[in-house]
């Protein structure tokens, strides 16, 4: 797969994220809230067809990176992909771009850093209390012209807030937690020896409260 991302969908994503964060006021009555909502997902109809599907995309995904890498873990991918959602949500909050120069392509950073100067130059900050990430799965993975790429769905719960010079919230809410549901892209040259994941594309599938 060749996946790109254009400057109309980056301004999309950077939209997106621009929702992702906030500092949690209080711990115990905002985790109280996420349990009571972990609780209604839960006992929701499990939507077996969904599923089966991401099983599928699973079993195909590991049989395509292995014709390039026979000791390819997926276990070990997907517990180092849930390690970079985390930290790259945080270092864009954080403004830290020497840390997103290491962990996300050219075009993405090129995106963040533009959201970066935007947030600096209108004196607003990026709160975000990061709850922790109840799914990660990976949908595809394709391997061409010595490029593998792996497309990873999150699902995850923040706490999201942007406050303007004067400290009032401007987006978000600090007292709610939000559902997010991302799509990730991440690459690497399969010739070297050593390699090196990088976030390439993102999609945001769905919000909820």
């Amino acid at each position: 797969m060749s996946e790109t991302t254009d400057p109309n969908s980056q301004i999309l994503l950077v939209a997106i994220f621009a929702l992702y964060w906030a500092m949690l006021g209080s711990w115990s009555q905002l985790l109280s809230r996420w349990n009571d909502e972990r609780a209604k997902r839960n006992a929701a109809p499990p939507q077996q067809d969904v599923s089966t599907e991401h099983a599928s995309c699973a079993d195909m995904s590991q049989d395509a990176l292995r014709k390039i890498d026979p000791d390819f873990d997926l276990a070990v991918f997907l517990s180092g992909a849930r390690r970079a959602y985390e930290a790259i949500l945080r270092a864009f909050a954080d403004s830290d771009i020497q840390t997103l120069q290491r962990l996300v392509g050219p075009e993405v950073l090129a995106a963040f850093e533009r959201e970066i100067v935007g947030r600096r130059d209108r004196r607003e900050v990026l709160e975000l209390t990061f709850i922790g990430t109840d799914e990660a799965k990976v949908v595809d993975a394709f391997v061409a012209d010595g490029t593998a790429e792996i497309v990873v769905r999150y699902v995850s719960d923040v706490v999201s807030a942007t406050r303007s010079a004067d400290n009032a919230v401007v987006a978000g809410d600090p007292r709610e937690i939000v559902e997010m549901i991302d799509t990730w892209t991440f690459a690497c040259q399969t010739q070297l020896r050593k390699r090196n994941w990088t976030l390439i594309a993102t999609e945001g599938e769905q919000q909820q409260a």
